[in-house]
């Protein structure tokens, strides 16, 4: 009986050496994963910044700091610098702003690390929504802006369509199964305004109409 009791002592044993060895194994393979991350996510910041300074001329000059890390694009200070700068060209432009609809309620509900992939994944559909010459930026939290240079109107009106409705038909129930996500977006070109500021507000206050009409739209929209 004694024997038995030992042999399976060893077995036990043995067992356990060899899941110590799997889990520093496994260990090992954490922590290469999580530098491999880490250089891809540098990697990422890297492009991002590369696909900002390659849109156009006037935005060149921007470093590192002027790179929101959650989404890639500018962050506020850049954008309002690079706002001015295309209002001192007197070109014809549209600002646009839009909020990620109840993203309080998205952060509480279902936890920060899925809010910071909704955040990374907007970032990703205004990459794809703008053309070369156009600019985006996160102003603060579920907050961003764009311009859209040289369009204004029904154009401006488009990518704004175009961009909400890429945002409501992502599959975002990837993240979770109960995820949605709808933005509310507001639109103003330059017409008269004295300044970059008066045409980023004026857009602003179209966005919280939207915001407070009903969630998920753009204003002014077809019919004002």
């Amino acid at each position: 009986m004694s024997e038995k009791l030992r042999e399976e002592d060893v077995k036990l044993l043995q067992l356990l050496q060899r899941m110590r060895a799997q889990i520093a194994h496994f260990a090992q393979d954490l922590d290469a994963l999580k530098d491999t991350l880490a250089a891809m996510e540098h990697l990422l910041e890297e492009r991002s910044l590369s696909l900002i300074k390659a849109r156009d001329p006037l935005l060149q000059g921007y470093g590192v700091r002027a790179s929101d890390p959650s989404t890639g694009l500018l962050n506020k200070e850049a954008f309002g610098e690079a706002l001015e700068r295309v209002f001192a060209t007197d070109e014809a432009f549209t600002v646009v702003t839009f909020e990620v609809d109840r993203f309080k309620e998205i952060r509480q509900r279902f936890g920060h690390p899925v809010a910071d992939e909704v955040l990374r994944c907007i970032g990703q559909l205004v990459h794809r929504a703008l053309r070369v010459t156009d600019v985006a930026g996160r102003l603060d939290g579920e907050s961003f802006a764009l311009i859209l240079r040289r369009i204004a109107g029904d154009r401006a009106f488009g990518v704004c369509e175009r961009l909400r409705m890429s945002v409501q038909k992502y599959p975002w129930n990837q993240l979770h199964p109960e995820l949605k996500v709808t933005i509310s977006l507001g639109f103003a070109s330059r017409d008269d305004e004295a300044t970059a500021q008066a045409v980023l507000a004026r857009a602003d206050r179209f966005r919280a109409e939207a915001k407070s009409s009903g969630h998920n739209q753009t204003f002014p929209g077809m019919y004002y």
